[in-house]
């Protein structure tokens, strides 16, 4: 039975890439959330609470990403300081886009969500190979085609990631997503490196977090 949708609209939140099997078949077993989540598809899975209101939420109290360590992570051969900065990256982008709409605390408090971000994979870009192939033109026309249909670009990486969304007081959790993002194909700058695609992503995710948010709050006067 599919769950309720007026919360977060976080089921949509996010058009994934292709999937690596383990990740179809059982959301990140390491996460908190993990016994929660239901499979939407490929490697989409989300949790909503039930009858979940966000309108008294004011404050964000957000987290350092995570660098997900369970034994189904999907960082292929991304050396571990590489991981460590992907996540900053991260909670950089999260920290500056939901600032423009929310106030951002250090500590649980009153009408405040616990938000954390873990990576839990990453696929590298072939540095230089992307870019050239953008601008070329056959490959051109294949990432125009590619990005009116939501898919990643020609050799471009991608990530896998989990937010959890707490009450920062009571710690229930209020809503979960997984799902892997790739830069828009046509986004050239975003396929120079790894670096490049995950600052991309991680800004995407932000900006569409926040809106979701907002939306959510909006429809719960």
């Amino acid at each position: 039975m599919p769950r309720a949708m007026n919360p977060i609209l976080l089921t949509a939140f996010l058009v994934t890439a292709p999937a690596a099997a383990q990740t179809q078949d059982h959301a990140p077993q390491a996460l908190a959330s993990a016994q929660e989540l239901e499979h939407d598809k490929k490697e989409s899975w989300t949790y909503i609470k039930p009858d979940l209101h966000l309108a008294r939420y004011t404050a964000v109290q957000i987290q350092p990403t995570v660098v997900y360590r369970g034994t189904d992570a999907q960082f292929e051969d991304i050396p571990q300081e590489d991981r460590t900065r992907f996540a900053q990256l991260m909670t950089d982008a999260l920290r500056e886009e939901l600032a423009k709409s929310f106030r951002l605390v250090q500590a649980p408090a009153a009408n405040t969500m616990r938000l954390r971000m873990t990576l839990v994979g990453a696929k590298k870009t072939t540095g230089g190979v992307g870019t050239v192939s953008s601008v070329m033109p056959l490959g051109l026309v294949t990432n125009v085609v590619k990005s009116a249909t939501g898919k990643k670009g020609t050799f471009s990486g991608s990530v896998l990631f989990a937010i959890e969304i707490f009450d920062s007081r009571s710690g229930d959790l209020l809503a979960a997503v997984v799902r892997r993002e790739a830069p828009d194909a046509l986004d050239i700058k975003a396929t120079v490196s790894t670096t490049d695609t995950v600052k991309a992503v991680a800004d995407n995710i932000a900006k569409k977090l926040r809106q979701r948010l907002v939306e959510a709050k909006a429809q719960n006067p």
